[in-house]
């Protein structure tokens, strides 16, 4: 099957737009989230305790939480684009992209909240009795970053089985759907790999919107008008 004709002008390019930023945003976002201490290594509640009480990671923290929660929005714009090329798998590709997202954003949001809330709280100490909240609450992220991949899968594999993009596009998709169905073994990474595909995913839409755009004209046998001829009305008669 054939992907959809894209449709030139800004029902595209905006869309488009906000994959490419959606993509770099949760790339920027997951990288940023890496600085976050582990909590399954031995004197990790000490480790954690230092790491909220200092002032600059609690500022990285919120910066942090915004910047995925933007990702989560911008990529819900896209996912209106995808979804409407995916054609006889929109559903699929809707409620993949609507898990992805709420997971996104709630594994931005629980796993920076500690953070925050040390940062802008002058009666919440940083203390190890406090400290194991924020050991759960990472938890949580990381529960809700699993599932955000699961949802990607599920938009992936709808992606790919319509070839709603080009082909080379959707194959690439279809390996990171696998890669995100590892569950706990994977999502430390994919969510990476997620926002560099739908990074590319906009760009190429946005080629193929300006490209649409170029060739409107000659698709629809349009010729630029010509300019009206007039006729010499001058009476040559005796």
């Amino acid at each position: 099957m054939s992907a959809p004709t894209p449709q030139a002008g800004p029902k595209v390019l905006w869309p488009a737009i906000a994959g490419v930023l959606s993509g770099g945003l949760l790339i920027t976002g997951q990288l940023l989230f890496w600085r976050t201490p582990e909590t399954d290594k031995r004197g990790a509640l000490v480790t954690l305790v230092h790491y909220y009480r200092d002032e600059g990671n609690q500022n990285l923290s919120e910066a942090t939480a915004l910047i995925l929660l933007g990702a989560g929005l911008l990529f819900l714009w896209f996912l209106a684009e995808l979804s409407r090329r995916s054609d006889t798998r929109s559903k699929l590709v809707l409620a993949g992209g609507l898990v992805f997202t709420i997971g996104i954003m709630l594994a931005g949001v629980a796993g920076n909240v500690f953070a925050i809330t040390a940062n802008h709280s002058k009666d919440f100490l940083v203390i190890p009795g406090t400290a194991l909240l924020s050991m759960v609450l990472l938890d949580v992220a990381y529960g809700a970053t699993i599932a955000a991949m699961l949802g990607a899968s599920v938009l992936l594999f709808a992606v790919w089985r319509n070839h709603a993009l080009p082909s080379w596009l959707t194959w690439t998709g279809f390996v990171i759907a696998i890669l995100c169905l590892g569950g706990p073994f994977s999502a430390w990474g994919t969510p990476l790999l997620v926002g560099a595909w739908t990074l590319l995913a906009g760009a190429v839409l946005i080629a193929t919107g300006a490209g649409a755009g170029i060739g409107a004209g000659h698709a629809t046998g349009t010729r630029p008008s010509a300019p009206p001829t007039t006729t010499n009305t001058t009476d040559t008669s005796p």
